[in-house]
């Protein structure tokens, strides 16, 4: 008989029906390993179809299922893995086992702890030779005191420029600070000392003096009032209590300078203008207040032109008045609560004051302008005591 083709027995390997076919008592040996034959030994003529032994031989999964129980028949055992020593209870007394991190522990302490080290000591500030005479000079009103003060502030050393700001910069502190009858006197003491740099070392280091106090002190105002600094006092920079009480006493300070004449006008001036274009809240209004009380009717009336500060009067109060138009009665950047009348009082009492003081140059006097009084009939308090 002729051998099969070795193609046509792969084919038959690849299409033969893998399914278990339920054998006879009589096919199946007792034990797979007694009969498993060589490849090699087969016989070229048998078919693989044929040969249930084969499969099994060839596919480990078609073995475990010809081992399932339901493939043995009667009389055949399943074979038995060697039995296994059962496990031992759990005790229950047993202590629990707890892991211990000796390993961890270890690897931690053979990394060194940093070092402990002192803070760094902060360089006590030296005062400069002349910052006791200056803080005498800076708190008492005593016009005798100051000059002697002064003497001293001045001769305490030479004046290069680093020297004149920094002490410029200590009168614009004292003044931001909380005025108190004692420290009304900062601002003649401020002139002395320009009086005492300009005997001892001529008018180029008093002048130097001068300007390094006006860039200080109107440098300060303008950063809490002009509406385009980014340190404003605002609704929406909400200030601090002691930040708006030092910007109104710096408010103070130039009137107080201008009246000593260390301050000119046109930078008072731009200190008022920056408060009106900003003028949104009782803080405001205090520190315009502030301002034109301590500079006084000198600042609307120059020397040598009598009644041309009258028309600049007249434009303040519209400018005034068409600011505070729209506010309401209760409008505090530190949120306090104000009376009903606190807004209206505020605002009649700078317009009171200020047109109180136009000129009549033929009277030589100032007097309530009579327009004026007969446009605001509100606030005629002072223009009648100004008639008596």
């Amino acid at each position: 008989m002729p051998y099969p083709s070795p193609i046509l027995t792969e084919l038959n390997l690849l299409f033969e029906n893998r399914s278990p076919r339920k054998l006879q008592a009589s096919t199946v040996p007792k034990s797979i390993a007694a009969t498993r034959p060589e490849r090699a030994c087969e016989s070229p003529a048998a078919s693989p179809a044929s040969s249930t032994s084969t499969l099994a031989l060839e596919d480990e999964e078609i073995q475990s299922i010809f081992l399932s129980d339901k493939y043995l028949t009667l009389g055949e055992v399943k074979p038995q893995s060697p039995p296994t020593t059962p496990k031992e209870e759990l005790n229950p007394l047993a202590t629990p086992f707890v892991p211990t991190f000796r390993a961890q522990s270890l690897a931690r302490a053979a990394v060194s702890p940093p070092r402990v080290t002192k803070p760094p000591v902060q360089p006590q500030a030296v005062h400069p030779v002349w910052f006791d005479a200056f803080t005498r000079g800076a708190c008492t009103s005593a016009t005798p005191e100051h000059h002697s003060l002064a003497t001293s502030v001045v001769t305490s050393r030479r004046w290069p420029i680093e020297a004149m700001a920094e002490l410029a910069q200590h009168f614009c502190w004292r003044g931001g600070e909380k005025i108190t009858e004692e420290s009304a006197g900062i601002a003649p003491f401020a002139f002395m000392v320009y009086r005492q740099f300009f005997d001892i070392y001529g008018d180029g280091v008093a002048q130097s003096f001068i300007w390094h106090l006006r860039e200080c002190v109107v440098g300060a105002f303008k950063a809490c009032w002009d509406p385009d600094s980014s340190s404003a006092i605002t609704y929406y920079n909400a200030p601090s209590f002691n930040y708006v009480a030092s910007a109104i006493a710096q408010a103070t300070f130039i009137g107080q300078l201008f009246n000593c004449d260390l301050i000119p006008g046109p930078h008072t001036a731009t200190c008022i203008v920056s408060l009106l274009e900003s003028l949104n809240s009782y803080e405001h209004l205090e520190a315009l207040r502030a301002i034109i009380s301590t500079a006084g009717p000198s600042f609307w009336h120059g020397p040598g032109t009598p009644g041309k500060g009258n028309v600049a009067i007249h434009k303040f109060v519209a400018t005034l008045l068409e600011a505070v138009a729209p506010l309401s009665g209760n409008m505090s950047v530190l949120g306090r609560s104000l009376k009903p009348n606190d807004m209206h009082d505020i605002i009649a009492e700078v317009e009171t004051m200020v047109t109180g003081w136009v000129y009549d140059p033929v009277r030589k006097m100032f007097e309530i302008d009579v327009r004026a009084e007969a446009q605001w009939p509100k606030l005629t308090s002072l223009a009648a005591r100004q008639r008596k």
